[in-house]
């Protein structure tokens, strides 16, 4: 009897490394089903905050005043049914049925706590973290983020422990942000307290690394010169694909073939977004080394993440739409004003109007992710169905910088989480406690003695 292929099997060709999707032939000959599929963590985050009036279940402008210490135990946690999504998150209305908006949960470490103004260094720094950043001349001290605790526990079991990827290029050195590590604004992972996991801007740079085989530690320009003589990586691996194909079933051979297509629509989106980067856009209108267009960009970058998360090169992502604090103008919805100058609205009802744009616009984004998870198959059903995909920022009002109800979004079903609802979770609850349950959902336990910064226990109700 001729042995299951390989969860891990590879298409190779010189210079060339093509992970597979989940195919039937993997499954051991007579079994009933498939092997419980494993949880894909992801986090995005977008920058600066958002119009709440126009992305808060319920529309209110005003937050509820938060709790005080000794009213919070009194607090209760209360569910509902996600009947319609606000205005900003329309676009995501395909998926209302697997996604929850979770609100009151708080980034305290994001407010300043005697260390004065900085409000966007800390945003970032602590989302992940839960942990206050160090104020001192540009020095770093932070801690793990949630994403880089998993990668250290089940990122053995993938050819990456992790993928970070961002659409603006990190800054390592200097002060930002009142005195603040510019590191802080432009990282949401970290490997260690003074540590940050080093993050991809670049599409194409990505897609080589998780399928081209690209050398690591050769000098960049050596590595450039690589990948420009080469051809399509699908060219490199095509004679192994037809020897593939030829042992598969049917269903597996349109799997098969469904993703390689795939995978050549990412080279191409990629390869457009660099011609559009080259002809004519000035450079200070986009990021360096990066696609003009912030949509092709993010697009770009989230599809290569789907792919990794596809052919299970890596469980775990962090994605930023924006490093924050960033002042990047939309032109791409006609909002010419700077993201950060206008997140500074003072109710100001163009401002608001804009910001209301930019959030839209970014949900857009979102969107594009899950529409590619949700029709990839994955095992006996989707990537979305095994996968929890957190999406939100560290900022709740830009205007006022604050660091309660944070905008957050949690899609799929990862782990037998249970979407399409509205989770008023009690007030001042540490959105550290959402990254413990993902974590506890993907199977990463903590010892007694470690903690996630001021999580304390995983999070009711996801």
């Amino acid at each position: 009897m001729p042995k299951p292929l390989s969860r891990r099997t590879l298409l190779r060709s010189a210079g060339a490394i093509v992970s597979l999707p989940y195919l039937e032939a993997m499954l051991p000959k007579g079994a009933w089903s498939a092997p419980a599929a494993p949880v894909r963590l992801v986090w995005v985050y977008v920058p600066n905050g958002v119009n709440v009036g126009e992305w808060r279940y319920g529309g209110e402008m005003e937050n509820p005043r938060r709790a005080k210490a000794s009213e919070i135990q009194d607090d209760v946690q209360v569910e509902r049914e996600l009947d319609v999504l606000p205005p900003s998150l329309r676009s995501l209305a395909p998926f209302r049925s697997r996604l929850s908006i979770h609100q009151n949960l708080t980034a305290h470490h994001a407010r300043a706590n005697g260390d004065g103004p900085g409000d966007h260094a800390r945003a970032a720094a602590a989302w992940l973290t839960g942990v206050q950043p160090l104020k001192d001349a540009g020095q770093v001290q932070l801690g793990i983020s949630a994403d880089q605790l998993a990668a250290q526990r089940i990122g053995d079991a993938t050819l990456f422990r992790s993928l970070v990827l961002g659409t603006e290029s990190p800054r390592l050195s200097g002060q930002c942000d009142s005195g603040y590590a510019c590191a802080y604004q432009s990282h949401l992972s970290w490997e260690g307290p003074t540590t940050p996991a080093s993050k991809e801007t670049r599409p194409s740079r990505a897609f080589d690394r998780l399928f081209r085989g690209d050398g690591q530690g050769l000098p960049s320009e050596v590595a450039e010169d690589r990948r420009a003589r080469r051809r399509s990586v699908l060219d490199l691996v095509r004679d192994d694909a037809k020897r593939l194909s030829a042992q598969l079933a049917a269903d597996d051979r349109h799997r098969l073939d469904e993703y390689l297509a795939g995978l050549r629509e990412v080279e191409r989106r990629i390869d457009r977004a660099e011609t559009l980067a080259a002809l004519g856009v000035p450079d200070e209108d986009r990021p360096p080394e990066a696609p003009a267009d912030l949509g092709e960009h993010a697009r770009a970058l989230l599809d290569v993440a789907r792919l990794a998360l596809t052919t299970d090169a890596t469980r775990i992502v962090t994605v930023m739409l924006g490093n924050e604090g960033s002042n990047r103008a939309y032109r791409e919805v006609s909002v010419n004003g700077g993201h950060h100058e206008i997140s500074h609205h003072g109710k100001d009802a163009p401002k608001l109007a804009g910001i209301a744009k930019i959030d839209a616009y970014l949900a857009a984004q979102f969107g594009h992710l899950l529409q590619g998870l949700a029709s990839t198959p994955d095992g006996e059903t989707d990537l979305l169905a095994n996968s929890l995909v957190v999406y939100g920022s560290g900022i709740e009002d830009g205007n006022r910088h604050w660091h309660h109800d944070l905008p957050t979004l949690v899609a799929g079903e990862g782990g037998g989480a249970r979407p399409g609802r509205v989770v008023d979770h009690p007030r001042e609850t540490p959105i550290a406690d959402l990254h413990l349950a993902m974590l506890e959902r993907a199977g990463v336990q903590l010892a007694s003695d470690e903690s996630l910064g001021d999580g304390r226990a995983p999070l009711a109700g996801l």
